[in-house]
């Protein structure tokens, strides 16, 4: 059985989502003065081949500033615009009544924050502790192989040339990702992200409740078929009590050493399984304290939170 009681590493989901501007240098600098073990973040492509620090593929309206203003949607694509007119935006303030604002409630407004790049996450890595984890996820729209592709690409160049290549942990929920990198760097620190398995399983029992042509339709379909994310690394060739079994095992025939796991699909079934595969646990996303008492009772090496201060704190 997985070991209990340990003390998980504390990871700041964002920089810490629900404390400050997500993604942003500001929230990296504040969440590393906290003293965190790692920070969590998205890496996209720009449209001229930068690696840029940021979540949705689309600009958030409801987080994002142009001259003092808020967008309105339709948005356009993080990977049409270039680094220079990404960095005109101001992500540092959410809009008042919206959505958005009402999840973050409480959430720090640092005006004038940018859309940073990897190159600069990398500079402030520099003042960390030797063994502090930056886990880099890197963002596709899960479908195109092209983009993929080049966004796997472009970070591995990167990594040879940065000063901390030692303290990235590569995650992602498109495999074809991860397993790129680690072709280029075989001892790649890496976990395997997975959406919540009843997400994925076509024969769970909530598919009876899926609209036709919904997301969740559409999300079941594509994994019954061997969807594109999980590139060369097949469930459906797995054998296992259930869909998440035959899901870890297939990280493992594929050769990998991490899972990057929906909180939810944290059971000590699962955490017992992931243990005698051999696989290192960490737990997205996690921002009530009994959940994240529960995930350290259940041997869960790292735990992934919007609030990294409850977590400090337990």
């Amino acid at each position: 059985m997985p070991q209990t009681g340990a003390k998980p590493l504390t990871i700041a989901h964002r920089g810490g989502a629900d404390l400050w501007p997500e993604n942003t240098l500001e929230a990296f600098e504040k969440a590393i003065a906290l003293g965190v073990d790692g920070i969590e973040f998205d890496v996209q492509l720009s449209a001229d081949g930068h690696l840029v620090i940021h979540h949705d593929g689309r600009l958030k309206p409801a987080a994002t500033r142009l001259g003092g203003v808020f967008l309105t949607k339709p948005t356009p694509p993080i990977n049409s615009l270039s680094l220079a007119a990404l960095q005109q935006y101001d992500v540092g303030r959410l809009a008042d009544g919206s959505d958005y604002a009402a999840r973050r409630r409480g959430r720090a407004h640092i005006d004038g924050a940018r859309i940073p790049t990897l190159a600069d996450f990398e500079r402030l890595l520099t003042q960390t502790k030797p063994d502090f984890r930056a886990y880099t996820e890197l963002k596709t729209d899960m479908v195109d192989a092209g983009q993929a592709e080049a966004l796997a690409a472009a970070y591995i160049d990167a990594l040879k040339t940065a000063p901390n290549a030692d303290k990235h942990l590569i995650v992602s929920f498109d495999w074809r990702t991860i397993n790129a990198v680690r072709a280029a760097f075989p001892d790649m620190p890496h976990a395997y992200t997975t959406m919540g398995f009843a997400e994925t399983d076509p024969d769970h029992a909530s598919a009876a409740q899926d609209k036709p042509d919904s997301m969740a339709a559409r999300l079941r379909a594509a994994s019954k078929n061997g969807a594109l994310w999980w590139g060369d690394m097949d469930w459906r060739d797995m054998e296992g009590a259930d869909h998440g079994a035959r899901v870890l095992r297939a990280i493992k025939a594929g050769g990998g050493t991490g899972w990057f796991a929906d909180a939810q699909d944290v059971t000590p079934d699962n955490m017992a399984l992931a243990h005698d595969l051999g696989l290192s646990v960490s737990a997205w996303t996690v921002n009530q304290a009994a959940q994240m008492r529960q995930m350290a009772q259940l041997g869960v090496g790292a735990i992934i939170t919007d609030r990294p201060d409850i977590l400090q704190k337990l």
